[in-house]
Parts: C-alpha cells; sequence; structure tokens
C-alpha cells in the first residue's frame, strides 16, 4: 500500500537519515573551524602518545584528521541532547581526532576511553579494549 501517487513513498517515510549530514552546511563549517584550530587528537592525549595530526593528509589515510563525537550520536539521550542531529552538530561536542583512533573508539563514552587508559578496565581476550592503541601510522 502506498501513501502517495507513487508505490516507493511508504519506503521513503521508513528511511532513517544520517544525523551528520543532515546539516551539511553547519558540519563542514564546524569541520572547518576544528581543522584553522589545529588541535591534536584527544584519543592519543588520554593515552601519553604523540597527539599532532597532519591536516594536509587525504581522508582515507589512518593519521588523518576527522570530527568525533564526544558524547557519540548513537549515545545522544545520554548525553541530554533533544536530538541526534543536535548532538552531531553542537561545537562543544566535537573534537579532533585522528582517523583510527575514531575508529578503535567507535561509540565509547569519553569516561569508557578514560578507563581504557589507565588500565581500569580490561575487555575479554580477543576484545579490541585490551590491545595497546597503536599510532594511526604503525597500522
Amino acid at each position: 500500500m502506498s501513501v502517495g501517487p507513487f508505490p516507493f513513498w511508504g519506503l521513503m517515510a521508513r528511511v532513517k537519515f544520517n544525523p551528520r549530514t543532515k546539516n551539511g552546511s553547519r558540519r563542514r563549517g564546524n569541520r572547518a573551524r576544528l581543522k584553522a584550530e589545529g588541535r591534536p587528537c584527544w584519543i592519543c592525549q588520554t593515552f601519553g602518545r604523540y597527539a599532532a595530526i597532519d591536516y594536509s593528509l587525504p581522508a582515507r589515510h589512518p593519521a588523518a584528521f576527522e570530527v568525533d563525537e564526544l558524547v557519540p550520536v548513537s549515545r545522544w539521550r545520554e548525553g541530554g541532547y533533544r536530538s541526534a542531529e543536535e548532538c552531531a552538530n553542537d561545537y562543544a561536542n566535537l573534537a579532533a581526532t585522528h582517523r583510527a583512533c575514531n575508529q578503535w573508539r567507535g561509540n565509547k563514552s569519553v569516561e569508557e576511553v578514560r578507563a581504557i587508559a589507565s588500565g581500569r578496565q580490561r575487555k575479554s581476550a580477543g576484545g579490541r579494549g585490551d590491545l595497546p592503541l597503536p599510532q594511526p601510522w604503525e597500522l
């Protein structure tokens, strides 16, 4: 059963949009602002590693700059946000990271990353959390 004159309209109502790209202009502005500030990787700093980011590297390079949400978009309710879009576009919630560090973090909270860095929390053998975090250029 369709919602309108086109049979695919019923499917369109169920499509979820990526909150990071919903307001692309604001996201690009936040990204440019972070890049201009030249911030170091907060995850590497937490682990006491060399944290400088080479902002000239291509996007898919493991040591390239990426925007990271401190409160993961998938956990926006835990951060007290009204929506995932608000969480993704709040400049105070954004930080600079290496691509490899951001991929390692996934949707871990800042507290979980700090606990892993301090050695208080270990995952079971074979889990990603019990391995030392390599520098992105060591991958």
